[in-house]
């Protein structure tokens, strides 16, 4: 099968300091071709760009480890705390009504480490009732005449001296100077770099899959074992929290081998922003037929760890995994690089190297119904006999169906 073309998935737009720097990106989106710009839906737009950013790219590759301006309406801010606070500038539209429920979210994103920019400023003095929140003032340059934008900034730096301000639509070198000579902070516009386009591919999902998915999620019963229980059986969410777990936000000193290990990591607040994020992007479904292979083989390795371990869990992503060429359409070695699995479930995967490589290996034997080829002095001095075979294809047939 050969892959997709590499698409726009959004567009970056370097933001730069006095020193002429760069500071940060500010992230743009990017409809596909011939979708008109007056049908796309803000909410869904701010979260295309951040699975994009995060997700279906290296995120420090596109901002060079500068922090990334994206634009939040009210809509859109509670899903702004699923990510990284050192990665991301929550960049507020100058739409967003300064409502008691968005001050409350901007409060709690403060409290836990973001930044928040105020996009499009034209106020002509330090009134907006959103300052309090404020880092960066993102000043809608052309809106001021020299002498306005003197006073507006003398005003802000004078209620505000901790603000950082942001010149915006920059188009000559006269702009840039007469911006740094009245104080400004920061400068974006197309004298300093045109938006730039960032090709990828957009990874498919099963879109049936997640709502069903979201349908157990918000069971008010749900407990974390359950939940943990749902979402390691599906690839497309799996792939993304074992990513969000292994960022330099979440990351802890023990390797994560599983999706038990991620969820409890992430807890379930953030599971559940994710989730409804992802489910939220209208993505493509792939066919049932891979999914139902993926699960198969999933629940059969998983069967086969629990004749011998005490946590058979790695046995299920060993084999749910050694699918993701097929969901994403990528090299299998290139998809499991940007997932922090530990190293001994990543060499069981490419190379059935160790106990957990044995099963897959045995698994994929057992697909294709060939017995001969199994490697049966191996799988005894694991333990395994003939019997403990049987019983392990039983309970992951049984399993496997109880999910279909």
């Amino acid at each position: 099968m050969n892959a997709p073309l590499p698409t726009v998935l959004f567009a970056r737009q370097p933001i730069y300091n006095r020193r002429r720097a760069v500071a940060g990106c500010e992230l743009l989106f990017r409809p596909a071709p011939g979708t008109p710009w007056d049908s796309v839906d803000g909410d869904f737009a701010t979260r295309q760009v951040m699975l994009s950013a995060f997700t279906e790219t290296s995120f420090r590759d596109v901002c060079g480890h500068k922090p990334a301006f994206i634009n939040f309406n009210a809509g859109t801010l509670e899903a702004a705390q699923t990510f990284s606070p050192d990665e991301l500038v929550i960049e507020v539209l100058e739409t967003v009504q300064a409502t008691p429920e968005v001050k409350e979210v901007l409060r709690r994103c403060r409290a836990r480490g973001y930044r928040i920019a105020l996009d499009d400023y034209q106020l002509a003095d330090a009134g907006h009732p959103l300052l309090p929140f404020a880092d960066i003032v993102k000043l809608d340059y052309p809106a001021y005449t020299p002498a306005g934008l003197g006073r507006v900034i003398a005003a802000l730096k004078q209620a505000y001296p901790r603000l950082q301000l942001l010149a915006e639509k920059i188009e000559t070198p006269e702009d840039f100077r007469r911006c740094e000579s009245v104080g400004c902070d920061l400068f974006q516009g197309y004298f300093l770099a045109r938006p730039e386009p960032v090709h990828g591919q957009h990874l498919p999902s099963s879109r049936l899959s997640i709502l069903r998915l979201l349908a157990e999620l918000n069971r008010p019963d749900l407990g974390l074992d359950a939940l943990a229980d749902i979402i390691r059986r599906d690839p497309f969410i799996s792939v993304r929290l074992l990513k969000m777990a292994g960022s330099a936000h979440y990351r802890r000193s023990r390797d994560i081998t599983s999706v038990q290990t991620a969820v409890l990591l992430l807890g379930r607040r953030r599971i559940l922003s994710l989730a409804n994020l992802i489910a939220l992007t209208r993505l493509d479904d792939k066919p049932h037929a891979l999914q139902a292979l993926a699960l198969a083989r999933a629940e059969l390795c998983q069967a086969l760890a629990g004749e011998l371990l005490d946590s058979p869990g790695p046995g299920f992503t060993v084999g749910l995994f050694s699918c993701l060429d097929a969901f994403f359409d990528r090299p299998l070695e290139r998809v499991l690089d940007e997932l922090p699995l530990h190293r001994s479930l990543h060499q069981a995967i490419l190379h059935h190297e160790g106990p957990l490589g044995l099963l897959l290996e045995t698994t994929k034997h057992l697909e294709r119904g060939d017995f001969s080829a199994l490697d049966w002095p191996a799988l005894q001095a694991l333990g395994l006999s003939p019997a403990a075979l049987t019983r392990a294809q039983q309970r992951a047939i049984e399993a496997a169906h109880a999910v279909a």
